[in-house]
């Protein structure tokens, strides 16, 4: 396929400005300034310690334990057939958890192996990308997270599972039914920018701010929240279906969704979950191929820094900090939940969307080759051999059964949020416990249904109550959280009333009543409290009502807090999040019994190709070679294109293997070449705190210049800024 940029333009032909043996500037009018990311400028250049993976080989060692149909042990194997005729797997999104596949897990895996070298259409003797085409939704004509599910939920889960089936159509071309979905694809989420009030005649612009759009209605929803960012993956979709069909109206749908957030306020960040970083690389794309003015800048900063209310998530973004001796720098996820919260997913993808984004504008190759370094080095911290069993939640099933740490965590937290359970049921009067004990209110949510359930006594007299024990930890702030529901029984008007108390015979201090299958409760508690906890739970005046006693079902309660172990590897299936206070600075959780499933997350495990594709060591520690191409999908005809990133104070020399035939060797950055007619390998010095884009460009290429572009052999190897 050629390149429409490529088709369009015209070469004007200069003559040679270095001859083969000279080194010089090629054309480029003044050195490249740097564009800064002020959130990696924070960043060390040094992170510490540093114990980098080897990213390609736990992408080899993940899919080889995931996808073994012949694993044996708890939980496994992970990989299942969902029917007799083998036309789709199962695939879990957590270790021990439903094995309903989704698209944004299985697709990525299949994704991670092509990266890094694997067929997977023959991988382990089956054809998983094949399979991946059960999550094509042929009603709506777009892919869909779960087979046989529908769109309408949230923009990422159904813009995101398209964003990674055009990544294998781009890794497996050639395929004529796949081309026709990655058409429908896009013809689909042009209507929805129809939908969304996208006009050309008068021009208007398509309006994001929703949880979603339903595709088979062409209508928004509304879940309490606006996911914007959606825009953006629409945007990485439509510009690339421009470059392989040629349709106006996909070009046209890129432009409006690009748009639609560059007239939005900084403060009003779009950021919600993955999709962001996808919008500011096709905005470098479109400003380098068609000349197009987006404001990079805004759109990369807005993946980086973390924005107040007014964004869509607030506090999202990436972490730049040091969390109990090391450098957690350059993770993505929240930075206020508890201190910094950050995700395997999150990050993993970050890194695919944005490495590219220095080959269409050289200025950002410094920050990228900075928070990439950061990046790789403290991904390491989700995977379970980074830790002792005290600092993350799922030890025992890693030592067992993942002895090369290849299933990260979903995510880990700064600090571990502490759950301290009721030691004791203290007191029970006019009434009986007729299932469990305190130890039933221990976990939330186990299966089957482990509670502890009060009846009250019939008839009138002192009110029913119940009083549990608990050992109070050391802790600056802690909150009682309480998961309970009252049971009707003929007790009119009755609610359940809580109180707490540092003795059992009190004073109570109120805290709130539970009047039926209420949303979990908590209140603060307060900071003089020490030692013991004493919680009543009471039914009210008995003068209301009275038919039959009610029931009392509590299921989990516990005071949460802050713990001293940090940081914590985690996720969200064992610990269930109640609410989040003081500007979501605070978590209040419960914890799921740990034998019910694991924090170990394929779910964002599956990923990690993308690091195990880009990131080559070379003969310097701390200096990366990131292969700028690897995920930049349906990119212009290129030759191989590396960025380094030096860190070190002082200048150092890096060893560029060339393959098979002799290089010239080009930076992009300063648009010089090192040198020239090279064979083997290229030794290339980098100045200290310096970043360079190295291409190898055919030996004694005629160079052509156009404006800020250079050309080698018809191949633009700079595209200028």
């Amino acid at each position: 396929m050629e390149h429409p940029y490529s088709m369009l333009r015209t070469l004007s032909f200069v003559a040679w400005v270095a001859t083969m043996g000279g080194l010089g500037r090629l054309g480029a009018e003044e050195e490249t300034s740097r564009a800064t990311i002020p959130r990696v400028e924070r960043m060390p250049n040094l992170p510490r310690p540093f114990a980098m993976r080897d990213w390609r080989q736990v992408t080899c060692d993940y899919l080889d334990l995931v996808l073994d149909f012949e694993r044996r042990g708890e939980h496994l194997p992970l990989v299942g057939w969902l029917d007799e005729r083998h036309t789709m797997v199962s695939f879990p999104s957590y270790v021990g958890g439903p094995n309903d596949p989704e698209a944004v897990n299985y697709l990525a895996a299949v994704i991670s192996g092509s990266l890094v070298g694997l067929d997977m259409r023959t991988y382990r003797g089956h054809d998983w990308v094949t399979l991946g085409t059960n999550f094509f939704n042929a009603e709506e004509g777009v892919y869909v997270n779960r087979p046989r599910g529908g769109t309408g939920g949230s923009f990422w889960y159904d813009v995101f599972p398209n964003v990674l089936f055009y990544q294998l159509n781009e890794l497996y071309p050639g395929n004529s039914a796949s081309d026709q979905q990655a058409r429908s694809v896009a013809q689909k989420w042009h209507e929805a920018c129809v939908a969304l009030g996208g006009k050309t005649d008068p021009l208007a612009l398509p309006n994001f701010d929703h949880t979603g759009l339903n595709l088979k209605t062409m209508q928004p929803v509304e879940q309490g929240r606006i996911e914007p960012e959606g825009a953006t993956g629409i945007a990485w979709l439509e510009y690339l279906a421009w470059l392989q069909f040629k349709d106006p109206r996909f070009l046209t749908a890129a432009d409006w969704a690009i748009r639609s957030l560059e007239v939005k306020p900084v403060q009003q960040s779009p950021l919600y979950e993955v999709l962001l970083p996808y919008g500011a690389l096709i905005a470098a794309r479109m400003n380098a191929e068609l000349d197009r003015h987006y404001d990079v800048a805004k759109l990369v900063n807005a993946c980086f820094e973390p924005r107040g209310p007014l964004q869509a998530r607030p506090g999202w973004g990436v972490i730049s900090d040091r969390w109990d001796g090391l450098d957690a720098h350059g993770l993505v996820g929240s930075t206020t939940d508890g201190g910094g919260y950050a995700f395997a997913m999150n990050t993993f993808e970050w890194a695919g969307a944005l490495v590219p984004l220095a080959r269409y504008d050289t200025r950002y190759a410094h920050d990228l080759g900075k928070w990439l370094l950061n990046l790789a080095n403290a991904a390491r911290l989700f995977y379970p051999n980074a830790h002792d069993p005290e600092h993350q939640s799922s030890y025992a099933w890693a030592k067992a059964h993942d002895g090369k740490s290849g299933i990260a965590y979903e995510g880990i937290r700064k600090w571990k949020r502490g759950a301290a359970t009721a030691s004791a049921d203290y007191r029970t009067v006019r009434g009986n416990i007729v299932q469990g004990s305190f130890v039933s209110t221990h976990f939330r949510n186990e299966t089957p249904p482990d509670r502890e359930v009060f009846e009250e006594a019939p008839g009138n007299g002192p009110p029913f109550e119940h009083i549990w024990e608990f050992n109070l930890p050391q802790a600056r702030e802690s909150w009682l959280v309480v998961a309970a529901e009252r049971i009707e029984g003929g007790h009119i008007g009755n609610v359940f009333r809580f109180s707490f108390a540092s003795r059992p015979e009190g004073p109570y201090i109120s805290a709130f009543s539970v009047s039926g299958s209420d949303p979990a409760h908590l209140v603060e508690l307060p900071t003089a409290l020490r030692n013991k906890l004493y919680v009543k739970a009471e039914s009210s005046d008995r003068s209301a009502g009275w038919k039959g006693p009610d029931k009392l079902a509590v299921d989990a309660m516990a005071v949460s807090y802050q713990s001293r172990i940090g940081p914590f590897a985690q996720g969200d299936l064992v610990v269930t999040f109640i609410d989040l206070l003081k500007e979501a600075t605070v978590p209040i959780v419960l914890y799921r019994p740990a034998s019910a499933a694991t924090d170990l997350g394929l779910y964002g495990s599956s990923h990690v190709g993308i690091l195990g594709g880009i990131i080559k060591p070379t003969n310097v520690a701390q200096i990366l070679q990131l292969d700028l191409l690897k995920t930049d999908y349906f990119h212009d005809k290129a030759y191989p294109t590396y960025l380094y990133y030096n860190p070190y104070g002082s200048a150092k020399t890096v060893v560029v293997e060339l393959g098979a035939e002799a290089r010239d060797v080009y930076d992009a950055v300063s648009d010089q070449f090192f040198q020239q007619n090279v064979h083997d390998r290229a030794r290339i010095t980098l100045p200290p705190d310096t970043a360079r884009i190295v291409v190898l460009t055919p030996v004694g290429g005629k160079i052509l210049h156009e404006g800020k572009r250079t050309v080698i052999d018809k191949v633009i190897v700079r595209y200028g800024n």
